[in-house]
Parts: C-alpha cells; structure tokens; sequence
C-alpha cells in the first residue's frame, strides 16, 4: 500500500501484486492515466483492483503448516531474478522463519550465461538470503558463487533436479519460512511450488 499524489491531489492505492517493482509500474500507469485525463480517485481504484493476468508470477500462498510459498516460476532474467530476490529479502524483515531461494537455470543468455548468474547467486548473499538451493546443471553457477561469496557453511546447495529439491524442502523448510521459486520457464520449477502447497510443507 502507498499514497499516490497528483496536482496537489492525494489517495491510498493498495496493490494486489507483490514485489518492489511492481510499484514502480503502478507508478508509470497512474501517471499516464492521469495525464490521460483520468481523475486520481479513478486510477487509484483502478489499480486497486488489477491482478496479475499470468500464473506463476510472484503468486503468493500459505501452506496449511505456515509456510510462505512465492511462486515466480513463469520465467527468469538477471533483472527479474534480482527483482524477485529483494522481494524475498523483503518478506524475510516480517517473516518468522528463513528466507529461501530456490533457483533454476536463466536460458538464453549466450555468452554471458555464467557471469549473470554467478551475480545473481553473490547477490542472494548480499540480501542475507538464509538459504540457496540452485537446481539443476545449468543452475550450477549460482550456488558455486554464494560459496565464494561466503554462503559456504550449508546456507548454498545444489540439487539435481525438481524431485531432489523437493525432497530437501520438505524435510528442511519450517513454518514461518518463506520460499522463492524461480527459473526458467523451460526447467519447469513451478512443479516444486505446486508440492509445497499440495503436501502443505
């Protein structure tokens, strides 16, 4: 929730989406419907009231143990990883427990691959994100730059695959933690989400 001031004019907006950057957009929206000729009331109402129209972005549900689960799993790029990691980071302030990122693979990013991952992986560090689960080969990267990063004591892993991850949540993850998945789309993470809240972790 925040206050939306224009011309003078000032009204309370509540968003229905999470994440940081998700208020910028509000931001940008508001500003080119009042420039429209919308009345500020109107665009804050409307924006009130708007969902996200794609799943598995930032859908956020509690499993019946009280575990947070952020399912972020419809796709994954340096700039949207790093959005959902200070979101994350973010939730943890009010969480009871620990925060979790479970990471897969970013596609398609040629070349440049390792080094935007071992970014992303160093930063999840840096947000004091309490535990890393990188999944899969190509996912690699992140947990081995954590480690350098100094996240070497059980707080960066890597797993195999979903099944492998999933195991380990189940077992490790406690009531009051909250749990990022994200990756590609095409390395399906949102299958890890789904068992979370089907078995209620």
């Amino acid at each position: 929730s925040f206050t939306m001031t224009y011309r003078g004019e000032s009204v309370p907006v509540s968003l229905r989406v999470s994440a940081v950057h998700s208020a910028g957009n509000a931001a940008a929206a508001a500003l080119a419907g009042c420039a429209a000729g919308l009345d500020l009331a109107e665009v804050a109402e409307a924006l009130s009231a708007a969902e996200a129209v794609s799943r598995w972005r930032m859908e956020i549900d509690i499993t019946a143990a009280g575990v947070t689960v952020v399912n972020d799993a419809y796709n994954a790029n340096p700039a949207s990883m790093t959005a959902a990691l200070k979101a994350l980071a973010e939730m943890g302030r009010s969480a009871s427990g620990r925060t979790w990122a479970v990471l897969g693979e970013m596609k398609e990013l040629g070349p440049d691959s390792v080094g935007e991952h071992d970014a992303i992986g160093r930063l999840a560090v840096r947000l004091n994100v309490s535990r890393l689960i990188a999944v899969g080969e190509g996912a690699r990267p992140l947990q081995l730059a954590a480690a350098h990063e100094g996240s070497w004591n059980g707080e960066a892993g890597w797993v195999p695959d979903n099944a492998a991850a999933i195991e380990l949540l189940r077992a490790e993850v406690a009531p009051g933690d909250v749990v990022l998945v994200k990756g590609s789309r095409s390395v399906g993470l949102e299958q890890i989400a789904a068992a979370l809240l089907t078995e209620g972790a």
